[in-house]
């Protein structure tokens, strides 16, 4: 399944490091990445592929200290 999610960071190029490695290694592959920076922070908005739940990948991102926000915009089913 695809799951399309907003993210806010702190404005630190290791707060985007962390986060991708959180996404690596819960097995959910990017399929898509937009970074931006307003108000002191950085926004992504990103698209991701898999079969696990997407609250595997979301708590874990909760958790993460450079972590402001996250938000799950949709979800569709991947066509066969």
């Amino acid at each position: 399944m695809k799951h399309s999610l907003t993210v806010s960071l702190k404005s630190q190029s290791i707060a985007v490091e962390r986060f991708l490695r959180v996404v690596r290694h819960r097995g959910f592959d990017l399929t898509h990445f937009q970074l931006n920076m307003d108000d002191g922070q950085y926004h992504v908005a990103m698209t991701v592929d898999s079969d696990k739940p997407i609250y595997l990948l979301t708590t874990q991102l909760n958790k993460l200290v450079d972590v402001k926000n996250v938000t799950l915009e949709n979800l569709q089913q991947q066509a066969m």
